[in-house]
């Protein structure tokens, strides 16, 4: 969410949007909509659809096509760069899962299929960003030691991108 939430506002200083509940609200549930794949064990999927179809290209595309048919009919005069910031946020989430895979999790068929229906390859880089090659989490201790890596590896990104925001006129 940090690095959607970045990417937000980078987009509204980049076209004069003022902060709102909008803009940041909308931003961090867009960010977090790809993992929406989360809840399907809930009704009784597999896990194993994580990382799946909402991590594609094309789901991006209907989820933002489908927000914007939604805005049209409820909030016709919401800001250009509010719709902007959240587009980019739920953009965010797909490049940061992408450079936060590595080549073990990639071979676990892990990584993320942004070509999804056409190609069923994953994108993952050989050498995760700020980060250890990662195995399958299986233990609390092992997700609490991803959960500091990521707080290492996305604080300082996203601080840079909003320092970045603020110094470009």
């Amino acid at each position: 969410m940090a690095l959607g939430l970045a990417a937000a506002a980078v987009v509204a200083r980049a076209t004069g949007t003022p902060d709102s509940t909008a803009l940041w609200l909308g931003a961090a549930v867009a960010s977090g909509i790809p993992d929406l794949d989360v809840a399907f064990p809930l009704v009784g999927l597999s896990k194993r659809y994580h990382r799946n179809a909402t991590h594609s290209l094309l789901f991006a595309a209907a989820v933002i096509m489908a927000g914007l048919a939604v805005l049209r009919a409820l909030e016709p005069d919401l800001a250009r760069g509010v719709v902007l910031g959240w587009i980019a946020a739920l953009l965010s989430h797909l490049l940061l899962d992408v450079v936060t895979t590595g080549p073990t999790l990639g071979r676990l068929g892990w990584g993320i299929p942004l070509l999804w229906p056409v190609s069923r390859k994953r994108f993952y880089v050989s050498r995760p960003f700020l980060v250890g090659d990662r195995t399958e989490s299986h233990s609390l201790a092992d997700r609490l030691r991803e959960a500091r890596e990521d707080a290492v590896r996305i604080v300082p990104v996203a601080a840079l991108v909003v320092l970045v925001a603020k110094l470009v006129p």
